[in-house]
């Protein structure tokens, strides 16, 4: 269980994690904050998502949006467009967590965008 303190405490450590990753970045070679970096971010999602499913930390209107359109369309497949509430909305996917290469996506998000027509 988590608290809003573990939160700040989380992502204050992201910043400072981000901030040595940058001073040590190059296009050359690995950065060696690398999983530092990955560890911190996916610390804060944990404590974000485990505040937010006991109710401490409150979903943003995007996300109800994105929950309802999950519910109704749970097998939409990339780049499908469905129509929710009058409006039009299409289902992609983008690489959360890639190989060391680069060259192959160990995890995948998936997010609802809303077409303006």
């Amino acid at each position: 269980m988590h608290t809003i303190e573990d939160l700040r405490q989380a992502n204050a450590a992201l910043d400072e994690v981000a901030e040595r990753w940058s001073a040590a970045y190059s296009e050359n070679c690995t950065n060696p904050l690398d999983a530092e970096a990955k560890a911190a971010a996916e610390k804060v999602r944990h404590i974000e998502e485990d505040l937010r499913r006991r109710g401490l930390l409150p979903f943003t209107a995007h996300e109800l949006l994105e929950e309802s359109l999950d519910q109704r369309y749970p097998d939409a497949q990339s780049k499908e467009v469905v129509l929710y509430n009058g409006k039009r909305y299409r289902r992609r996917f983008y690489p959360l967590a890639l190989s060391k290469s680069g060259k192959s996506v160990k995890q995948w998000v998936k997010k609802w965008e809303p077409l303006d027509d």
